[in-house]
């Protein structure tokens, strides 16, 4: 294709996608900085725009955007009740379906598309702007996450790697600090949230040390190694998944002996009903449940 490396460049981010693959696939928030350098790379960037709900996501993110001169695109998702279970809907994807169409047809001048996502949704939009107005397109992912198709379809690959990221003793002073901060403070709501919880240790006042991003990865390593748990409940108003220390895991349990803290005497929460169990409990005096200690969890909403 005449022109492919020497035309200018657009840089389409399916944000969701990208973020949500990082904090599965390494463990870590991604750095968004990388994502425009990566695009450079391959010509001058004159298109540069990322899609999601960003009341869904922490606010550093879409502060980290405009520095990094990416344009966000908010496109609040639809929230709705179907057979009793309240639902959610994104046009994120079409709205970047759409932008990249509206490239190709007014911008001629974009010779290179770079998409960021792993979505086999884009294969058609893909083989039309490369077949139709014979662009190049370069398909950027996070591995492990990425459509075979959609790789196939652009022809190209530049995969988003975990660079060095943040070492986990990195970490650490951000990790104890949200952990006092969860056991020392009741929130107003009367429980945590991975939402209020990002929201907390983001603010200064609460004196948890690090950048915004280290602490969404402390977070996220908090989930990772069993230091939090989750679980579902139905409030007075919705279902809301909450967020605990878990004070059977031996980290936890040390530091807050280490600070002088109590220890809750019923730190083992029953699966079944969500009733608090001394952690010798075999079974929930509540509903007769066999109780285990197994509440690890993932890091896909952090």
């Amino acid at each position: 294709m005449q022109g492919a490396l020497t035309g200018e460049v657009g840089l389409f981010i399916d944000l969701e996608n990208i973020r949500y693959s990082y904090l599965n696939v390494y463990h870590i928030e991604p750095d968004i900085a990388s994502f425009i350098e990566k695009a450079r790379k391959h010509g001058r960037v004159s298109v540069a725009l990322a899609y999601a709900d960003f009341s869904e996501h922490p606010q550093w993110v879409r502060r980290a955007l405009d520095v990094a001169g990416i344009a966000a695109r908010d496109i609040p998702v639809r929230r709705f009740v179907r057979e009793g279970q309240d639902r959610l809907k994104s046009s994120a994807d079409l709205h970047m379906l759409m932008d990249i169409m509206e490239t190709a047809l007014d911008r001629p001048q974009v010779s290179t598309y770079i998409l960021m996502t792993g979505d086999s949704d884009y294969i058609r939009v893909v083989t039309w702007i490369k077949n139709r107005f014979e662009k190049r397109v370069i398909l950027s992912g996070v591995p492990g996450t990425i459509s075979v198709d959609l790789v196939a379809a652009a022809g190209e690959a530049d995969h988003l790697e975990a660079g060095e990221g943040t070492p986990t003793d990195a970490l650490m002073s951000s990790v104890e600090a949200i952990t006092l901060m969860m056991k020392r403070t009741t929130p107003p709501t009367g429980f945590w949230t991975i939402k209020l919880i990002d929201q907390w240790a983001r603010d200064n006042r609460n004196g948890v040390p690090g950048s915004d991003p280290d602490k969404s990865n402390a977070i996220s390593y908090m989930l990772r190694n069993g230091l939090m748990r989750r679980y579902k409940t139905v409030t007075d108003v919705r279902e809301v998944t909450i967020s605990e220390l878990d004070e059977t895991n031996p980290a936890v349990r040390d530091l807050i002996i280490a600070v002088g803290l109590d220890l809750n005497p019923t730190p083992v929460r029953c699966p079944a009903c969500n009733e608090c169990c001394t952690v010798e409990a075999s079974v929930c005096s509540c509903c007769g449940e066999t109780i285990t200690i197994s509440w690890t969890d993932g890091p896909s909403e952090a």
